[in-house]
């Protein structure tokens, strides 16, 4: 929480942009619900869908609690979130937009974590689809697909190679908001 503070004073100093943190847990459907409802009481007009976790192992070491843990945060509350916010923006008077964070991991196989790269490719897919289906709605959408990130969850992770070849956070922050500002339907950092 002491991270989204920081944030939020960041955004608020150096884009002079309204931020509020909501927090919730997007695993839990009362936690999608507090999210929907505040978008909607705040008409938002954009929405960066950043979260996700990651597993790194064998698949077959046999950790299926990890395993429903990813699935339920990057693919089931994932699509839940992402359905009710685009019901409140089609509902609204004027243009949105929705990027979803999604990863590299989704485009290419992945060893060692297979899950992971399987839900980011579900991210992926899905946002491309809803691209065609809600073109000429006032809503478009997309997924923004990074390489590895110098974040806490690549810190806290079991990553062999540390933190070699991460991109900086707010060069990477940086490629998303311009793709969330383009309307790109699918963006890769520094392509």
């Amino acid at each position: 929480l002491h991270n989204l503070r920081e944030l939020q004073t960041e955004i608020d100093e150096r884009f002079n942009v309204p931020c509020e943190i909501i927090v919730a847990d997007q695993r839990e459907i009362e936690g999608r619900e507090k999210i929907a409802a505040k978008v909607a009481e705040l008409q938002v007009t954009a929405a960066l869908l950043v979260a996700g976790m990651t597993s790194v192992g064998s698949f077959d070491a046999g950790r299926a609690d990890t395993y429903a843990e990813v699935i339920e945060t990057n693919i089931l509350g994932f699509t839940d979130l992402l359905a009710r916010l685009i019901a409140i923006f089609r509902e609204q008077p004027f243009e949105s937009s929705v990027i979803a964070v999604s990863s590299l991991a989704g485009e290419t196989s992945v060893p060692f974590q297979a899950v992971y790269g399987a839900s980011k490719a579900y991210v992926s897919t899905l946002m491309r689809a809803l691209s065609v289906e809600l073109a000429g709605t006032g809503v478009s959408v997309g997924s923004f697909a990074p390489g590895g990130i110098d974040t806490d969850m690549a810190a806290l992770s079991d990553l062999k190679w540390g933190r070699l070849g991460l991109m900086d956070v707010d060069r990477c922050a940086a490629h998303a908001v311009h793709a969330l500002v383009y309307r790109q339907s699918f963006a890769i950092p520094g392509m």
